[in-house]
Parts: C-alpha cells; structure tokens; sequence
C-alpha cells in the first residue's frame, strides 16, 4: 500500500500542505482513497458532488458544461467548452441520497464511490476509485487529479470557487511520483 500520511483535511484544507490520497495495490487493479473531513454539513457536500453547476465549479481542470441524471443507470455527461478534451461520460451505478453515490469513470474498468458521513463540526468525505489497470492509473495521475479536485471542494462550498492550479498539481505531482502514486513527469 502507497500511503503518503494524513487522512486528515478540513474545510478549509486547500490542498497544498496535506497529501491524503493513498494508492493501494490489490490482486484486481488497485484502489485509490482519499478522505476529507469538511465543515460543511452532508446536504452541502452532497449538493456539490451531485448537482452539475456545483461540480463545474471544482471538479474538472477545464470550463464544462456538465449534466447529471441522478439515478442508477442515469449519464453524467462532461462537455469542454472550449471542445477540448472532447465529451466525456460516466454511468450511475448506485444512489443512496445524501450519503451514498458511485459512478463509473470515463476509463472503463474504474468507478468512484463518494461516501458522507455526518460529524459533529460538519461531515467526512470518503472517496474510493477501483482502478483495473494501476499503471494506466499512475501514467494518467490520477491520485494528483483528485488530491487538486478535492483541494477545490471547500472553497467551492464556502461560495468561493478557486480556479484549477497547475502549480499546485505539479507540486502533488512530485509528492505522489515519490511514494509510487503517479508519473513523476508527463509521459513517463
């Protein structure tokens, strides 16, 4: 297992001095964890991971029109505005509203499960992404895409969206790449 420290993380955790995400390798891929402890309540977050002018706001690297249909076997369907990547899409798997929400990734053989939990000073996010091919997974960094997502979610609830920081996923980039999390330069 790849554990690069804390699982901790706070509502204004911003991403950059706290590395959560862990990789571990299993006998069918491997799986990706990241856990957030956010000083928002569920319904925020729940709000945030679920309604597609809330995921805009932290989600991708780009600007996207993105729509949700919030049941299982439902789209969520990513459109770059600039046309760039190309559309991309994902497949409801489970919905269990506002603790509970799995979806495949855009590359087959992976899903996401966000799972909510109440807390006394708001909720705990844990997201887990099964990956078949792990070397696609760290090729792609995909542990630096998510620790840069999920660095933009608290801000995104506090009402104050912060744009996608390529220093900062650099920077992840070169934590994760240590550990065997991710690439340590693109294309190797």
């Amino acid at each position: 297992m790849t554990n690069p420290g804390s699982h901790g993380g706070t509502g204004s955790h911003d991403g950059a001095g706290s590395y959560d995400g862990t990789l571990e390798r299993t006998a069918t891929g491997g799986t990706i964890r990241f856990e957030r402890h956010l000083r928002f309540p569920v319904a925020a977050v729940w709000d945030a991971i679920t309604n597609p002018e809330r995921l805009a706001d932290w989600w991708l690297p780009f600007d996207a029109d993105i729509t949700v249909d919030l049941r299982e076997g439902g789209e969520m369907v990513f459109t770059s505005r600039s046309g760039e990547p190309g559309p991309m899409s994902a497949t409801v798997l489970r919905v269990e509203a506002p603790v509970l929400f799995e979806h495949t990734h855009i590359v087959a053989g992976s899903t996401l499960l966000w799972e909510l939990e109440a807390a006394d000073d708001g909720c705990v996010l844990r997201l887990t992404q099964h990956v078949d091919d792990v070397a696609a997974a760290v090729d792609g960094c995909w542990v630096v895409g998510l620790h840069t997502s999920l660095a933009r979610l608290a801000p995104a609830l506090s009402g104050s969206p912060v744009p996608w920081d390529w220093d900062a996923f650099a920077a992840a980039r070169v934590h994760y790449a240590a550990i065997g999390a991710a690439a340590a330069e693109p294309g190797s």
